[in-house]
């Protein structure tokens, strides 16, 4: 290892601290992993630069040097902010909106699998004419009315089919919630 190669690493060694909070000084409300980012970058950057074979008087100065050039690179670039609140232009939502998927609650969204597996079984017990009025008016929106022209039945025995079937689920999925 070189000569400077061996200062380098103690001064690494020992000023990395002492970077990351020159750092920190210099920018107002950074986090500390930016300013840790800024010192790897700086010291990966020399260590490869002294491969080159040339001389610094100083490295230490050098190096708090080339920090400094760092973080005005940092300072220039260009941050994206993220507004939670303003709409998107193709959406129209707000990116809290978006994340407030109620769909992404996998535990709601297991229940409701769990509900509609337990429904199914439970409409298999029913007897057939209770099951097909109940599917037909909850399930698919038809009316008694309509229900009662299609089928020739009086809207009484489809209302009776349907409450006692309607009970009957009531009984059986009493538990879930």
């Amino acid at each position: 290892m070189t000569n400077q190669k061996t200062e380098l690493t103690e001064i690494i060694l020992n000023e990395q601290g002492n970077f990351q909070r020159y750092v920190k000084h210099k920018i107002a409300n950074i986090s500390d992993m930016d300013a840790e980012d800024i010192v790897a970058d700086v010291i990966f950057n020399l260590y490869n630069r002294i491969d080159i074979d040339f001389q610094v008087g100083n490295i230490l100065a050098y190096a708090y040097r080339s920090v400094s050039n760092k973080i005005v690179d940092f300072i220039r670039q260009r941050k994206v902010s993220v507004s939670y609140d303003k709409p998107d232009k193709s959406s129209g939502l707000t990116l809290s909106e978006i994340i407030d998927d109620p769909d992404a609650d996998i535990d709601r969204k297991m229940q409701n699998e769990e509900f509609t597996a337990k429904l199914y079984s439970a409409l298999l017990t029913l007897d057939p004419l209770q099951r097909v009025v109940w599917v037909a008016t909850e399930l698919e929106d038809y009316s008694f009315k309509e229900l009662s022209v299609k089928w020739g039945e009086p809207i009484g025995t489809l209302l009776s089919r349907k409450s006692r079937a309607s009970k009957i689920l009531k009984m059986k999925l009493k538990n879930l919630k």
